[in-house]
């Protein structure tokens, strides 16, 4: 009897599992091919004659008759009880999904009985099995062609000067809101000319402001492996990237630029210059590097019992690990910090305030060349608040929301208060700003430059006064680090004491690299700004349309400021121009950018460092070779496309920067003299007694942009 029944479930199941694949595979079959089709003939179920089949297993019962679904592509039909299904209907292996069918010709049946299982073949009606479906007429669908993506356009920018090369001018996305810069310069290229490529590895994060700043300006993505890119967006360049580069390629970082991002590395630069220097070179607080420094800390913490410090990883970014430590910590503390890599300094007690909260600055800093220096600071930045009041309590110290101003950290906080930033989104009219608005922005956690200015005016604060003191503390930082940046430019390219003067065999020179760093500033009730770190890779990303405005006009303007040269054959005439390509140079690419095909021999240089470096204002002028009117075109022309970025070093100020430098060079020299003189105001003059030599390209355009 057992045997029976396990028989009976046996069959079941195959009936099921039939019945599944069927319905799933009707399911996946399209619409046009779900024509009910003639049953084919199962070897098991069926024979020719229709014979009968018995099982001795099973019992004969007829009370416990069973009806089982089939589906229709086996040809079979298991009935389920006549009570339960109408006609009509077809039941799922389940029994508990009924499907609506057609009428149907009979189909074959199986009979479980008790004793037998029957399987009855029903008589073939005449004619098809099935009526054959009606042929799906053609329905004539137009054919729309593809439509081919639009061509970039590069947009090209002229020099101010006479037979200089243009570069790629870099506009402002749409998206970012901002408005855009200064365009009367702008020449579109030859649209069917050659395309220009850039190349963003995985090396770095890929943030929208590059990516889409890059499009705007007409560049096509390729792997750094192609080497056709004219601009390389990564981490550090390795020795083999720099040997290999041509003139014309840029990347936008300095090999060894580590030195400062790294903050015990930028800590050990700035204490050796205050050995050096003293008091001038008080720019950020009092630290020690641990573990080595564990034992000098100790004894600073005896001395000082009521100091606060802050301690932070050396390599570590968006606040992680950073704690706010009092000078009375147990043993157990003071050895497991000492066990770790990291930095202790000095807390500064009495930071200023915006309303009652800690705050610091970010302030966005380009470096073009470190040979010679050429510095530029954005005009705007962000003012980075702390989401709670600030306390000088002992007890208070584990609150990273109020000691800490990091963005990463503060965002978490549900007293965070996005800036919907209402310069970006035009609700300024006439000069007066929607009071809502404003309110709101009064009481974000992140503030722009202005609105900084805005409110230090209101409180009687001088704002210029400064902002001219973090000038000076990002030229002593960027100098401090100038020597060890130097040293690993040399050894990578395999000419360690050639220095700056180093070339890559293939044509790289110190202008093939650029860098924007963040420099985090905070500022005392004395206004003293005092350096926190610096970040070598700056976040980019568009949090809010505050961070998205400033950060997409930052990348624009620092490409289009570093000058990203364009392949002559793209330097035709253009309809609608103003200028032509007849006032470019028709130089070779490989020649646009290194300005050093001319460049003297060491020993000439140093004769010639000399004399200018004990002539008056007025000799310099007159002492100035090839050489150095290029050095000095080539500034000015940065100056002229420099958009939101305000150069900070060379300035007719810079003599006082000389003692830092472990050694000023010829380029660097020329154009602290050439500031010194007039500087720009030199090119202005028209006049017969002009004291630019007759060889020096004219100026011909005097807008910027």
């Amino acid at each position: 009897m057992l045997g029976r029944r396990r028989t009976l479930l046996r069959l079941r199941r195959r009936a099921m599992c039939t019945s599944a694949l069927w319905m799933k595979l009707h399911k996946r079959r399209p619409s046009s091919s779900r024509a009910l089709r003639p049953a084919r003939p199962s070897g098991r179920a069926t024979s020719d004659e229709g014979a009968v089949m018995s099982d001795p297993m099973v019992d004969s019962d007829p009370s416990d008759a069973r009806t089982l679904p089939a589906p229709p592509g086996a040809g079979l039909y298991i009935q389920p009880p006549a009570e339960s299904v109408s006609a009509g209907d077809m039941v799922d292996s389940d029994f508990c999904v009924v499907h609506k069918v057609s009428s149907l010709p009979s189909a074959p049946t199986i009979s479980l009985e008790r004793s037998t299982i029957s399987i009855e073949l029903n008589p073939m009606p005449e004619g098809d099995l099935y009526p054959a479906a009606e042929e799906p007429q053609e329905q004539t669908v137009a054919q729309i062609p593809p439509v081919p993506k639009p061509k970039r356009q590069i947009l090209m920018l002229p020099s101010v000067f006479e037979g200089r090369p243009p570069v790629i001018l870099f506009t402002y996305t749409q998206a970012c809101l901002a408005p855009q810069r200064p365009l009367e310069r702008m020449v579109k290229a030859d649209i069917d000319g050659p395309k220009m490529y850039y190349s963003h590895t995985d090396a770095v994060h890929e943030y929208n402001a590059v990516i889409n700043s890059l499009r705007q300006g007409g560049l096509y993505r390729v792997k750094s492996e192609n080497r056709r890119w004219s601009l390389l967006w990564s981490n550090h360049p390795p020795p083999e990237l720099l040997r290999s580069m041509k003139p014309n390629q840029k990347t936008n970082h300095f090999p060894g630029s580590w030195h400062l991002g790294r903050k015990d590395q930028l800590w050990r630069n700035i204490s050796r210059m205050h050995r050096r220097f003293g008091r001038s070179y008080n720019i950020t607080p009092q630290g020690y590097i641990l573990p080595k420094g564990s034992p000098a800390w100790e004894v600073s913490r005896a001395r000082q019992p009521d100091a606060l410090w802050i301690w932070k990883p050396c390599s570590q970014s968006c606040g992680r690990g950073i704690k706010v430590l009092s000078s009375e910590i147990s043993e157990e503390d003071s050895n497991d910090m000492a066990r770790k890599r990291g930095i202790v300094q000095r807390y500064i007690p009495n930071p200023l305030l915006i309303n009652g909260y800690k705050f610091d600055l970010r302030v966005y800093v380009v470096v073009v060349s470190y040979e010679p220096l050429k510095v530029y600071i954005n005009h705007e930045g962000l003012v980075r608040l702390a989401t709670e009041k600030y306390s000088a309590s002992v007890d208070s110290l584990e609150c990273r929301t109020m000691h800490l101003t990091n963005y990463s950290v503060n965002k978490m906080s549900p007293l965070f208060v996005q800036n919907k930033d209402s310069i970006s989104k035009g609700v300024e009219a006439d000069g007066v700003e929607e009071p809502a608005e404003a309110d709101s922005e009064a009481h974000a956690s992140k503030w722009s430059f202005d609105e900084l200015r805005g409110y230090m005016e209101a409180h009687d604060l001088n704002y210029d006064s400064l902002f001219l003191r973090i000038h000076d503390l990002i030229i002593k930082t960027l100098l401090a680090v100038e020597p060890q940046i130097c040293c690993e430019w040399a050894k990578a390219l395999e000419n360690e004491e050639a220095g700056w003067m180093a070339r890559g065999p293939a044509g790289a020179h110190p202008a093939s690299c650029f860098e924007t760093y963040g420099f985090d500033v905070l500022i005392d009730t004395d206004l003293k700004p005092w350096l926190l770190e610096v970040n070598i890779c700056p976040s980019l990303s568009s949090g809010s349309p505050l961070d998205k405005r400033i950060k997409t006009k930052l990348v624009a303007d620092t490409l289009t400021l570093v000058g990203v040269s364009l392949l002559p054959s793209l330097y035709r005439t253009s309809v609608g121009c103003k200028r032509s390509s007849s006032d470019m140079v028709e130089a070779t690419h490989e020649e646009d950018d290194s300005g050093m095909a001319s460049m003297p021999s060491a020993d000439a240089l140093a004769k010639r460092k000399a004399r200018l470096a004990i002539a008056n204002r007025t000799d310099a002028l007159a002492l100035f070779d090839e050489y150095a009117w290029d050095i000095i075109v080539k500034s000015h022309d940065e100056d002229m496309r420099s958009g939101g970025l305000q150069r900070i070093y060379p300035t007719a100020e810079s003599m006082q920067y000389v003692p830092y430098f472990a050694e000023e060079s010829y380029a660097n020299l020329v154009l602290r003299k050439w500031h010194e003189a007039g500087g720009p105001e030199l090119f202005r003059v028209n006049d017969p007694h002009s004291p630019l030599p007759p060889w020096v390209p004219r100026k011909v355009c005097h807008a910027s942009t």
